[in-house]
């Protein structure tokens, strides 16, 4: 495990945190599972293709409430249905592993070269909602991440928050202040900091599924943004700060959305995008690399910049057969963009 990790930070200016924040749509292009592959997979109800039709129009979270849940479900849940149901999601996230779908990939044509290049944008922080570990093999592609020894010597923990021995306590379900450290093979890149805001598939627990999840998550984000953050003694006095949660670099830095959706039912990022606005000592900016161009702006669009998000397009923006060519440009693009950040 790495061992006295430190991200130092300046809070406004030059130097606050570069952060690439990173959906699946990337993973998509290349041809990576769906979060409906992944919902089928948790499914436990049979129903006719109407019915899923009307089910389709329900917000992902909530979708996922009523599909992981059988029929005649009782008012109150035993142990046993939460634990049947805590089975079912390490079950799935087996499936989701990388070690043998994303290494063939390392091989093929098809491989996700996109994740190679990330040790080349230069950026302090990748935040990811993905559970599959393709950020880290792309600067191991040669490690096996499904073992949890591999992930271990990487791994970080800056929680606040001390076990009986003075450790940092251990995140089990919600891992705002650990990730992995990664850097190239070589040594020669400077340490990244990885954080799966929305868990990860070796650890079943942390994974972020249905609006109870989302709601409980929001509660510690809460908390961390007003209470772990420490304003008046820390903050105003100082121009770096030492970042130890995901969400307060959020709040500092420049973000760098890419296929990511920022569906309207990620209420999670949403009051951080809002939160982000009224931090009176920051001035770090969000930049969305939209693929849709409108006529006329989708209502996630405005929404979207009226939380103070820069909509940023490219030549292959609406091209729906480009995907992977809008994602190239679009790092070129972060990649000028966070030399000058520094």
């Amino acid at each position: 495990m790495a061992k006295e990790i430190k991200f130092i930070h300046n809070l406004r200016g030059k130097g606050r945190p570069q952060i690439l924040l990173i959906g699946n749509g990337v993973e998509r292009a290349y041809g990576s599972a769906s979060w409906d592959k992944l919902i089928d997979s948790i499914n436990v109800r049979k129903f006719n293709e109407e019915t899923y039709k009307e089910i389709n129009k329900l917000p992902f979270p909530v979708r996922y409430e009523l599909l992981a849940t059988y029929e005649n479900a009782p008012a109150s849940f035993s142990q046993d249905d939460m634990d049947a149901e805590e089975k079912r999601m390490a079950n799935a996230m087996r499936a989701l592993l990388p070690c043998k779908d994303t290494r063939e990939r390392n091989i093929n044509e098809n491989c996700n070269e996109l994740f190679k290049w990330l040790p080349t944008l230069g950026v302090d922080h990748i935040f990811t909602t993905n559970y599959s570990y393709c950020p880290e093999e792309g600067y191991y592609p040669n490690r096996e991440f499904e073992k949890k020894s591999v992930r271990k010597n990487l791994r970080f923990n800056l929680n606040p928050q001390k076990d009986k021995k003075g450790r940092p306590s251990q995140e089990k379900r919600f891992r705002l202040h650990s990730g992995y450290l990664v850097g190239t093979s070589s040594g020669s890149a400077k340490k990244v900091g990885i954080w799966h805001i929305h868990g990860e598939c070796g650890a079943p627990t942390s994974v972020v599924l249905g609006h109870d999840k989302y709601g409980r998550l929001l509660k510690r984000i809460i908390a961390v943004c007003d209470d772990e953050i420490e304003y008046k003694e820390k903050i105003a006095k100082n121009i770096t700060y030492e970042f130890k949660s995901w969400p307060e670099l959020f709040l500092f830095g420049d973000i760098y959305v890419v296929g990511f959706g920022f569906a309207e039912c990620e209420f999670d990022l949403w009051w951080l995008l809002r939160r982000k606005q009224r931090e009176i000592y920051a001035d770090g900016k969000v930049y969305f690399y939209e693929h849709e161009i409108r006529d006329v702006p989708s209502a996630k669009q405005m929404l979207l910049t009226a939380h103070g998000v820069e909509l940023r397009y490219n030549e292959f923006s609406g091209k729906d057969d480009k995907y992977k060519e809008f994602y190239k440009q679009a790092f070129d693009d972060i990649r000028k963009k966070v030399c000058i950040g520094q």
